[in-house]
């Protein structure tokens, strides 16, 4: 009747793999309040998850950095160097910088809306001192 199916391993994971993804990004939206978007486009199915209830929330690509200011953009390729590292700490070192970046660019943003003259001298005296040696490529 049957035979063996040659994509099924494939189709199976792509399920798995897209349910976990889309329950994760459930979870942390219910947990943290974070607002998130999906987008899973595969030759199977595209499937998009939204947790903000409007379907105009998430912006054009064009308009994203001038609403958020502080946005991280990572690709397949700095996912994939910081998977290469066995023990992941050059994810959590990426991770880290991120969250530097982004406390530096929101003080800078709120020292500019107060109208502070010198915001960058300002925000580096108040930033804790980080090891910024460790994220650059040696």
């Amino acid at each position: 009747m049957g035979g063996p199916d040659p994509g099924r391993h494939e189709r199976k994971t792509f399920r798995k793999r897209s349910g976990t993804l889309l329950g994760k990004a459930h979870e942390l939206a219910a947990l943290s309040g974070a607002n998130v978007c999906v987008i899973i486009d595969h030759p199977r199915a595209t499937v998009e998850y939204n947790s903000v209830g409007n379907r105009n929330w998430l912006p054009s690509d064009e308009n994203l950095e001038s609403i958020y200011p502080s946005l991280q953009r990572l690709s397949f390729a700095d996912m994939e160097k910081a998977r290469g590292n066995s023990n992941g700490e050059e994810l959590t070192q990426l991770l880290q910088y991120i969250e530097y970046r982004s406390e530096l660019l929101q003080s800078l943003g709120q020292q500019m809306q107060e109208g502070q003259s010198s915001p960058t001298a300002r925000t580096l005296n108040h930033i804790p001192e980080r090891n910024s040696d460790r994220f650059c490529d040696k």
